[in-house]
């Protein structure tokens, strides 16, 4: 970047595509590049952080009516002239004071002039449409591809396939689907979405048309874009899955749960946020991604580290691991190195099921080796049993599991 941006104030820099592309679409070389200059320049860190303020109340715009060139350039004109009013040496008290009889014209300005050129639309509320999908509990039921046309296409088998093409057509297993196709001249005012509902038992995957992949564990929902905008790829998942992404700077991939938001940066990782279970977690395999809280704290991961995340007390913790530990289950079997039974078990009931109940003794209890997802239940225990010093007994729809005397 060969531009001198040490002595701008905030309405430069708001007026600066570079830096307005930095922040709608961060890559990480941007990143370094605003946060060196705000290290060696305290003066132009204040206006960097101010201009940040009003790209971020943008946001809560609702829409109206687009302003034109001539709305816009006089808007830009008062700015301007507000902007001078306030002395370099109290820059930051000024610019507040003057915050709020700018505010809303620069709002209008940014958000219906650039901020529109982008398809930026208010927030969506996934958790509401996560709400009304049915619940995966029966083992019995089939994998549900729902497109956003409401039509709903039930999957047979244990392990699925989705594929959307690049010239628009969607393959399942391998078999094309016959989809409603839009007409051209026909535009959706507000963006669609299709889901997958993946049941106990089963597990399936999306290929998207860059080529993207995302495994999909047993008793889960993601929820994705009909089609990606040109400037961003973003999904909702409640459950787990395994993402293998074709990295884009300029359309960033981002993974959102209920509790975290994780963005591809050029990456293999897994991703657990099932609403039941008391933690989150991300395990990266591959390259780099960034999680970030409810709370807005942000981490960055290397490769074969495990982000966990405290849905109750909101408090994180990363930890060097074996990934295959965590990534196994995309390949059919489940692999685990000196783990407690606990976490075994657990996982058994969510894979197929059942009710499965054990003491703290047997909890405590370790084991290693692995477990073939694609063998029937019993053969699955028949496994355990071999691996740890347990009993397993069936009765009245339960099992349970017992220390082997």
């Amino acid at each position: 970047m060969n531009k001198d941006y040490t002595k701008y104030k905030v309405d430069q820099l708001l007026n600066d595509d570079y830096f307005l592309e930095s922040e709608l679409h961060p890559t990480e070389k941007d990143q370094q590049f605003w946060q060196q200059l705000q290290q060696e320049n305290n003066s132009l860190a204040e206006e960097i952080e101010a201009a940040r303020f009003f790209l971020r109340n943008i946001k809560k715009i609702s829409e109206t009516p687009f302003l034109d060139a001539g709305g816009q350039k006089e808007l830009w004109k008062r700015i301007q002239a507000a902007n001078k009013q306030y002395d370099t040496r109290k820059k930051r008290i000024s610019f507040l004071k003057i915050t709020a009889s700018i505010a809303a014209s620069l709002l209008l300005l940014l958000a219906y002039g650039w901020y529109i050129q982008y398809d930026q639309k208010p927030a969506i509320d996934y958790e509401a449409m996560i709400e009304s999908i049915p619940h995966t509990d029966d083992p019995s039921e089939n994998v549900q591809l729902i497109l956003s046309k409401k039509k709903k296409i039930s999957i047979e088998g244990k392990e699925t396939q989705v594929e959307y093409k690049e010239e628009g057509n969607i393959s399942v297993n391998s078999q094309e689907v016959d989809i409603e196709k839009e007409k051209k001249e026909e535009k959706e005012e507000t963006q669609s979405f299709n889901q997958l509902i993946v049941p106990i038992g089963k597990r399936s995957s999306i290929t998207f048309t860059d080529g993207s992949k995302i495994w999909v564990n047993s008793g889960s929902k993601v929820i994705y874009p009909a089609k990606f905008t040109d400037h961003s790829r973003e999904i909702f998942v409640e459950g787990e899955v395994f993402l293998d992404i074709v990295h884009d700077e300029k359309k960033p991939f981002i993974v959102k749960t209920r509790r975290m938001e994780v963005t591809d940066l050029g990456t293999q990782f897994n991703v657990s946020a099932y609403d039941n279970e008391s933690n989150c977690l991300v395990v990266l395999v591959k390259g780099k991604v960034e999680v970030q809280t409810k709370r807005k704290r942000k981490s960055t991961l290397s490769p074969n580290q495990l982000f966990l995340y405290d849905n109750a007390s909101d408090k994180n913790t990363i930890l060097n691991v074996n990934t295959q530990n965590y990534v196994a289950w995309k390949d059919g079997y489940y692999q685990f190195s000196q783990q407690k039974l606990d976490v075994v078990l657990e996982k058994l009931c969510k894979y197929y099921g059942v009710k499965i109940q054990w003491d703290d003794k047997v909890g405590e209890l370790t084991c290693s080796g692995k477990l073939d997802l694609k063998e029937e239940m019993d053969k699955v225990f028949h496994v355990l049993q071999e691996a740890a010093l347990i009993e397993v007994e069936q009765t009245d729809g339960y099992i349970n599991i017992i220390v082997k005397h």
